[in-house]
């Protein structure tokens, strides 16, 4: 499996014959456009927020791959297609209006080849008391004889599916966590590989102490990876 970190919560997934493009938002659009990936099985958004689902983005990216699967949590998927108002609407037309997208709530999996994508968990970090949550699937990729990977989207909840999972990429920094609770989320569910991403809101002054505490205080049997120069990382 080879995974491709374009910035944030992006991800460009090879697996199994299967290339799946995770969440790409606002904050890694740059990156996108300059890798302008092709021969997309499924590009897959865990969420609504424009971080994870940049609708001008989207659109460039299924026009380039036409052939493409759109899997996404429910909420985002109906303002998608334009039956719904919201961030992932965008807004003008709706970047997959015409489009089959296919909702994936948590409890639900789909087929990519030989590749099954199953979504989590079902709801957003609390924000604030008085900012309503929306969805956030988090997802499970397996394949035969391949390592498991998973996805958390917004969301720190040490779901039983991410317990001593082989791969876990994790939001290292966010506006709804604190860093104590990052932490406790590696120690509750000690993925074997932890691949930080969602760290587009700091700076590079700023990056280094969530990641340098998040490698020295996982347990024994987490190793915290960053990411190389070019991105990419062969499981």
């Amino acid at each position: 499996m080879k995974i491709q970190h374009l910035d944030h919560s992006c991800l460009l997934v090879d697996i199994s014959g299967a290339r799946i493009l995770i969440d790409p938002g606002n904050f890694s659009a740059s990156k996108v456009r300059e890798i302008a990936p092709t021969g997309l099985d499924a590009v897959i958004i865990t969420h609504q927020h424009a971080d994870h689902c940049d609708t001008d983005l989207l659109s460039e990216i299924l026009a380039a791959n036409p052939r493409a699967a759109v899997l996404a949590e429910p909420e985002a998927a109906a303002q998608i297609v334009g039956q719904a108002d919201g961030p992932a609407a965008g807004p003008g037309q709706a970047p997959a209006r015409g489009k089959e997208v296919v909702p994936l709530p948590a409890g639900s999996s789909y087929q990519v080849g030989q590749v099954k994508v199953s979504a989590i968990g079902g709801l957003h970090a609390v924000i604030h008391p008085d900012i309503p949550r929306v969805g956030n699937s988090g997802l499970v990729i397996e394949a035969p004889d391949e390592k498991r990977l998973g996805v958390t989207g917004d969301s720190l909840v040490p779901e039983p599916e991410f317990q001593d999972i082989d791969v876990l990429a994790f939001a290292v920094v966010a506006p709804w966590s604190k860093m104590s609770e990052t932490i406790d989320f590696l120690r509750n569910t000690r993925p074997r590989i932890a691949l930080p991403v969602h760290e587009g809101i700091v700076n590079q002054n700023g990056r280094p102490i969530f990641l340098t505490q998040a490698t020295n205080l996982a347990p024994d049997a987490t190793q915290v990876r960053d990411w190389p120069e070019d991105g990419i990382v062969i499981i």
